[in-house]
């Protein structure tokens, strides 16, 4: 019987699994053509996000474009970061500001200045599961603060992260559940709780990308997707269908794989 991917580690047992008795398949379901520096995001819908610096551009899931909208004059973007569906976050490490879209598109309110937060030096941001919230990592400060983006009120605060954990270079930051994921390419995945305290440390040294989905951890290393049960500690690990894979997204079970100028679209299957 096939079933794909996140419904299969849900719901089958990890040990009763070898690596060798796993088959599976990976099924084309489209691909989308973005500039090979594009900074993109898939949404809930699986519509396609991307933006080269100067404009931000809307895809369906049927890769058709859909919006279209000029951002020269925001400063170099460092990331588009989606909130939800129906909101869009344009940050800029250079200007040290967030700026906001919505679905079509168009901006919404002025750019926030970090600055005016009490951010000293924003290097990283990264959406929350919680409802219109948003984490900021300040490097200079060694600390990471959940702001809610309603009036920009710091909620709460992971400090001296670098004094604490030796952490040496943050590079993705990714809440799910009630657990938080920071991503050291030089040590590992560090996993805390949403107040701070460290539950769990996944080492790693050449982790590319990561993504969470129910209670499956899943990393990009070297051309492989190594899938790891959070709760068992069980791991299998698939080979890619195509070469030269450096990010990845999931969306209601579809696998986005970027591989430099393209986005793939696959589905995982399981036999």
């Amino acid at each position: 019987m096939k079933t794909v991917l996140f419904f299969f580690l849900s719901t089958l047992s990890w040990t009763s699994f070898g690596q060798d008795s796993i088959a599976y398949e990976w099924k084309n379901k489209g691909e989308f053509q973005i500039a090979e520096s594009d900074l993109w995001e898939v949404d809930a819908f699986e519509n396609v996000y991307a933006s080269n610096g100067n404009s931000i551009k809307k895809f369906d899931q049927d890769a058709n474009l859909q919006f279209s909208q000029s951002i020269k004059r925001l400063g170099r973007m460092s990331q588009l970061v989606l909130v939800n569906t129906m909101k869009l976050i344009h940050f800029s490490e250079e200007q040290q500001t967030l700026c906001y879209f919505d679905n079509t598109l168009s901006e919404m309110d002025d750019c926030v200045e970090l600055s005016d937060e009490g951010v000293i030096n924003a290097s990283l941001v990264s959406g929350s599961s919680q409802p219109n919230k948003i984490w900021v990592l300040d490097n200079l400060n060694s600390t990471l603060s959940l702001f809610s983006l309603d009036k920009l009120i710091q909620e709460q605060q992971i400090s001296n992260l670098k004094g604490t954990l030796n952490i040496e270079n943050i590079s993705d930051i990714k809440e799910h559940g009630s657990r938080l994921y920071l991503l050291d390419e030089t040590q590992g995945i560090y996993v805390f709780d949403l107040y701070g305290s460290l539950l769990d440390f996944i080492p790693g040294k050449s982790i590319q990308q990561f993504a969470v989905v129910g209670s499956t951890l899943y990393t990009l290393i070297e051309g492989a997707l190594k899938i790891r049960s959070i709760d068992t500690e069980e791991k299998i690990s698939v080979k890619l269908p195509i070469d030269k894979v450096f990010d990845f997204q999931i969306q209601n079970g579809n696998f986005y794989l970027r591989a430099k100028n393209t986005v793939h679209k696959f589905e995982l299957v399981f036999h």
